[in-house]
Parts: C-alpha cells; structure tokens; sequence
C-alpha cells in the first residue's frame, strides 16, 4: 500500500522529444536516482494542472508530482509492504 508523504522535493532531469523526465530527485537531504519512470499522467485538481509520475528507484517505488501553477515537485506517496 501506498504511504502518504506529502514533502517537497526538487528534482533534476532534461526535456526529451518535447516531454520532461526526471532522473533523480532530493528528499530529506538524500539523493535518489530514479532508475526507470512506469507512469505519466496529467490531471487537473481544480483548475491547477498537475503532472504524476512513478518511479522505481532500486526496488522502491515512489510518487512524485509535478505542479504546473507554482512549478513546484512533492514526494506524494512511498508504497510500503
């Protein structure tokens, strides 16, 4: 199950074909290297528009969003055994 963290992190990548991905982000003075990205997906909460990703980082997966009004990243969920 998922475990609501709900932090701000920053996060480095590059733009590819027009599209952002990230490859490592920083939380809780830690760097994570995302080793790959499973899912992108673009929402609206309200009229914000907002990006979702999820990363597996070694064998932990995690859920960062990207928010496109305040150009701000938070780690949203760690999922947990």
């Amino acid at each position: 199950m998922y475990q609501t963290i709900g932090e701000e992190i920053l996060v480095a990548g590059s733009y590819k074909e027009h599209r952002f991905h990230p490859f490592k982000f920083l939380w809780r003075n830690k760097t994570y290297k995302i080793d790959q990205i499973t899912l992108v997906s673009d929402i609206k909460d309200g009229g914000v528009k907002k990006r979702w990703y999820s990363v597996l980082v070694g064998r932990e997966v995690y859920r960062i969003l990207f928010n496109r009004e305040t150009e701000t990243w938070t780690l949203e969920e760690l999922w947990v055994e």
